[in-house]
């Protein structure tokens, strides 16, 4: 499940991370941080421009969510 992360852990984090690509995927600064998983269980970064919700890591459809989510 995704939550708000600290800008430390999303850039050590790593998308598409499996078998077939050990290494993954290194977080894009320029986009949401955003983890999606597409229909193979794999997952990739959100294609969206950040600026939105903590740090200004997310889009704005993101950042609404975890803000959303933090208000339970």
């Amino acid at each position: 499940m995704n939550r708000s992360k600290t800008l430390e852990k999303i850039q050590a984090h790593r998308y598409n991370k499996w078998t077939g690509c050990p290494k993954g995927i290194p977080y894009d600064p320029e986009r949401c941080a955003w983890e999606i998983f597409g229909p193979r269980v794999v997952s990739y970064q959100c294609t969206r421009k950040n600026g939105h919700g903590p740090d200004g890591l997310y889009c704005a459809q993101h950042a609404k969510m975890i803000i959303e989510r933090a208000s339970f």
